[in-house]
């Protein structure tokens, strides 16, 4: 198994999927991420699998640090 560092996993996996269920009333604000991954088109391809029009893809290395 191989373990990854958690500054090194912010910039290896630093876009975050969103599942924006505050967008449907189910919660109160968008929430941590559901899964980080390496790439924009597979983090988007996922989200529109599970979420369809909700899934809200983001680029950490543009906003602050993931709260914890």
């Amino acid at each position: 198994m191989i373990h990854i560092g958690a500054r090194e996993a912010c910039t290896r996996y630093r876009f975050a999927l969103y599942s924006r269920a505050d967008k449907l009333g189910l919660a109160a604000d968008r929430g941590q991420p559901v899964a980080l991954f390496a790439c924009r088109a597979n983090a988007e391809a996922h989200g529109r699998k599970l979420y369809g029009e909700l899934a809200e893809v983001v680029d950490l290395s543009a906003e602050q640090e993931l709260a914890p």
